[in-house]
């Protein structure tokens, strides 16, 4: 009987993982949220230069798959409701932030739920793409954006 329980709770996991959904909502209008910076996510066979911050190497080598392993150029934008918040550690409900990632027209979103981070991953258009790959999921993000202490504050991270 334990066995068949295991079997079918095991069953249960893999199906949620598989059919991973964001966490997060889509945010309508992120388009027009001002870009808070820019930058480069590196292609898979370019070394990483030495000087770059631990959550910056970590943010190229999960995401340098994107794009055929070419990278992509990307934009953070942040909801400028929340733009006042972000030395506050504490942010109110709703989108706080996106990473575009422009060369593949997606984006990955922050969002807070009852002073909770919330994740995920949506093409252009809000298609959800959490399931899509395995660092889409928002495990990963959340596994991330909490490892890295002063860099990463309520889920949102920093170059620090």
């Amino acid at each position: 009987m334990r066995f068949i329980l295991f079997t079918v709770f095991f069953q249960l996991c893999l199906i949620h993982t598989v059919f991973a959904e964001s966490d997060a909502e889509f945010p309508q209008g992120w388009d027009k949220w001002p870009v808070h910076h820019s930058g480069q996510i590196f292609s898979a066979d370019m070394a990483l230069p030495n000087d770059l911050p631990p959550i910056v190497v970590e943010t190229m080598k999960t995401y340098n798959w994107v794009n055929d392993g070419k990278g992509s150029r990307y934009n953070v934008r942040i909801n400028p409701e929340k733009k006042a918040s972000l030395g506050s550690h504490e942010y109110a409900d709703g989108s706080t932030a996106v990473l575009e990632l422009v060369d593949i027209k997606a984006i990955l979103v922050t969002e807070h739920l009852a002073g909770t981070e919330q994740y995920g991953a949506y093409s252009f258009d809000g298609k959800d793409l959490s399931g899509a790959h395995k660092s889409l999921a928002p495990s990963v993000c959340t596994a991330c954006h909490s490892g890295y202490g002063d860099s990463c504050i309520a889920g949102v991270c920093t170059k620090k």
